[in-house]
């Protein structure tokens, strides 16, 4: 007896030492450690940032001003020169911080956010619409070239005048020259994930060899009078070699897109068709085909692809060369291998802001020319004829009613037709 009450004593004397031990862990769990809320506090953080990033459109104004980037739901951009896939260009306009351009064409909530690419934000080119209608695109790939830095550059004040958006790809996105075919589909594509009047209308494709000569040349001068002409969905031109796609202009939709898509694929899937010019011939190859032919109308060379023109270049009425006061200069030969010293050359001209080149779009041709070709077109004419009775048309007779003198810069280095 005396040793079962012992023993019975120590068990209750030792439940009665650990009983303390559960009540100390009971009271740990009802209060949890710093280190604990902590945790929670940024968990909590965390969450609300990431709600807010995928459904910020959905969140009142006094939740998003709080959210570390702006958003709405949309596919966006991060300015950030250097990015991986693409870049804006040193002393572009549209540079400058978001905030900044934003303050001028876009709603208190930014629709520019994912860091997929680098697509700049822009300032507005329509009088109804904070949203640009028109936007411009190429490549530049490995080490910079002071040349062709230098001619990418001549389309900054073109830009900043009309409030054109520029996008540079700077690395490949596929081999070769295919990147081209490839960045294309990636802006229209970024654009038709937008809501429609906040997409782009057009995009005009240059390649990086084109010295922007008259800034005062809106580029919607060009597209086709709607609704007439709503079928037509790309603007092209031919030179002796059959397509030149070094300048061209596409209608952002997903005819577009479908049809940079079919370019691409026939390398893959009909590897028998010769593409003497690589991507050039794939699209020359698309473009032919019935279902995309209907859309697609040939228009003078010299309007936005004309290559350098003569010493007297008031009077060369070459159907490739370009005129003074026309939109651009392609420099698409290097066969002598003096293309940077004619870059260079006519870059100092366009850089002058000459009277005979820099004319405003009333004082050239070319409203005279886009009326009657579309009146041409409307009347079923062919193209090829359309294009040789107008490209040989001179602009004298507007430079002599200005009464200006004219200059005659000496090209340098080969002629190229």
């Amino acid at each position: 007896m005396h040793l079962a009450g012992r023993m019975g004593a120590e068990r209750h004397s030792h439940l009665g030492q650990r009983l303390p031990t559960h009540q100390t862990h009971a009271n740990q769990r009802r209060h949890p450690s710093a280190g604990r809320l902590i945790k929670y506090c940024f968990l909590a953080i965390f969450l609300f940032f990431a709600i807010g990033l995928l459904h910020g459109k959905h969140l009142s104004p006094s939740v998003v001003k709080y959210l570390p980037i702006p958003v709405d739901g949309t596919i966006g951009v991060i300015q950030e020169t250097g990015a991986p896939v693409a870049e804006l260009q040193t002393n572009n306009p549209f540079e400058t911080p978001n905030a900044e351009v934003e303050e001028e064409r876009e709603p208190p909530v930014s629709d520019e956010s994912n860091p997929e690419y680098n697509l700049p934000n822009v300032q507005q080119n329509s009088a109804t619409s904070p949203y640009p209608k028109f936007g411009k695109c190429t490549a530049s790939f490995g080490e910079p070239d002071p040349p062709y830095e230098n001619a990418i550059a001549s389309h900054n004040l073109h830009n900043e005048l009309h409030g054109y958006p520029h996008y540079i790809l700077r690395e490949h996105m596929i081999r070769g020259l295919w990147s081209k075919h490839g960045w294309i589909m990636t802006i229209i594509g970024k654009e038709l994930a937008k809501p429609e009047d906040q997409r782009l209308k057009w995009l005009m494709w240059h390649d990086r060899d084109t010295v922007l000569m008259n800034p005062q040349i809106p580029l919607d001068v060009f597209v086709p009078p709607e609704p007439q002409f709503s079928h037509i969905h790309m603007l092209v031109t031919n030179d002796r070699h059959g397509l030149n796609n070094g300048v061209f202009m596409v209608r952002v939709n997903q005819w577009a897109f479908k049809l940079f898509a079919s370019a691409l694929s026939i390398r893959e899937y009909q590897p028998e068709i010769p593409l003497k010019y690589t991507e050039q011939s794939g699209m020359e190859e698309a473009i032919k085909r019935p279902w995309w032919a209907k859309s697609v109308a040939y228009v003078p060379q010299r309007w936005f692809n004309g290559f350098p023109p003569d010493e007297d270049v008031m009077h060369d009425h070459t159907l490739a060369h370009s005129r003074q006061g026309s939109l651009l200069i392609h420099f698409a030969s290097n066969r002598d291998g003096l293309r940077p010293e004619r870059m260079a050359h006519w870059g100092e001209v366009a850089k002058n802001r000459t009277v005979e080149w820099d004319r405003p779009v009333e004082e050239t041709g070319y409203l005279d020319e886009v009326a009657m070709y579309w009146d041409k077109v409307g009347k079923g004419e062919p193209f090829e004829k359309i294009n040789r009775e107008i490209g040989h048309r001179g602009w004298e007779r507007y430079q002599a009613k200005e009464g200006k003198k004219v200059e005659k810069p000496k090209a340098k280095g080969k002629k190229e037709k």
